[in-house]
């Protein structure tokens, strides 16, 4: 790829439109960022089904996003961080088929800035959905946004996708966010409890069912394709998450790891929020970590032992995992929960 010319904000908006089908390109340089580069994608993708789902696994780059092309029609599962959502978006219209009707819907499995810290770059070029409480969460991050898209610049140099088009996609994500408004981060349709698309020649259902990781966590599942992004529901060869301040609960996580296994077979192809795509079996293994965890933080409560004491154990089910760091803040989470 020839050097890209120095681009101001607007211009950079105006790829960001073009990217969307909304606004003309109008140099050879900066159709190469969106039209289909000759070698692929920007970033690094999984296929993971010959329909068109392609999935970008990557602890070190935020949660696991997923793009599906059906026809006509685009989906990005998550937008990861603001230095990396101008590849996503150029990616996207790269896999489009064709790409002169591009048309782009995103969903956010929940509001974590990791999974939504990309969403300026994306939300005012698609149909966007997330669940009903993750819509105030999420505009009550905008300055966290932009925070991240300022440092874009020096956070690409230090991913495994440093290039010169991410270079210039993350330096003008860092002049375009002072503009971002609520409106640019915020999906426009809710979802409660369950709803079901159809793009194109593919139907998924995003489900969720309470709280658990957060109190807002869509489920995707692709059931003619025996695919299921569970979002941050499953950590797989991790350490879950919890965030207390999202009404994370140990015991609703648990009953919604239940509902996902009923919607699975032993052939179902599951895409964790955090880690490598895998089976059911990922599904199990975190059941059987949280259901551990509750009977072993239960057991401290019952015994007396104090909580910063029980945070300092490591039982057998915990040995060997990523995400070491919050492994305490795990026990210490299930033991408010339990105590109250």
């Amino acid at each position: 790829m020839q050097p890209l010319p120095t681009l101001d904000r607007r211009n950079f908006l105006a790829i960001l439109s073009a990217a969307a089908g909304t606004a003309a390109l109008t140099t050879p340089a900066l159709a190469q960022l969106i039209a289909k580069p000759a070698v692929g994608p920007i970033l690094s993708w999984d296929t993971i089904d010959k329909a068109g789902f392609h999935v970008m696994a990557d602890q070190n780059t935020g949660g696991n996003t997923l793009l599906m092309t059906s026809k006509s029609q685009t989906l990005l599962i998550d937008t990861k961080f603001a230095h990396l959502a101008g590849a996503l978006l150029a990616d996207a219209k790269t896999f489009a088929a064709p790409q002169d009707h591009f048309n782009l819907t995103l969903i956010n499995t929940h509001h974590h800035g990791d999974h939504t810290g990309g969403n300026a770059l994306i939300v005012p070029h698609a149909t966007t959905y997330a669940h009903t409480n993750a819509i105030d969460r999420i505009k009550s991050q905008l300055d966290r946004y932009k925070q991240g898209a300022k440092s874009a610049p020096e956070r690409i140099k230090g991913s495994p996708f440093n290039s010169e088009t991410t270079r210039t996609l993350a330096a003008q994500a860092a002049d375009a966010s002072a503009a971002w408004t609520q409106s640019d981060i915020t999906p426009q349709h809710q979802v409660a409890d369950q709803q079901t698309l159809t793009l194109a020649d593919t139907t998924l259902t995003m489900h969720h069912f309470g709280p658990g990781h957060t109190d807002n966590d869509l489920v995707i599942h692709f059931p003619d394709h025996n695919i299921i992004h569970t979002g941050d529901l499953v950590f797989n060869k991790l350490h879950p998450f919890f965030d207390p301040s999202a009404n994370a609960t140990a015991i609703g996580w648990t009953k919604s790891l239940k509902s996902i296994l009923k919607l699975c077979d032993k052939h179902t192809t599951i895409i964790p929020g955090h880690g490598q795509i895998g089976t059911t079996q990922i599904v199990q293994t975190q059941l059987d970590y949280l259901e551990q965890l509750i009977t072993h933080v239960q057991a401290d409560i019952d015994a007396g032992v104090p909580k910063s004491e029980s945070a300092e154990k490591t039982w057998d089910f915990m040995q060997n995992l990523g995400f070491e760091s919050i492994r305490s803040r795990a026990i210490e989470a299930t033991y408010d929960e339990l105590s109250k």
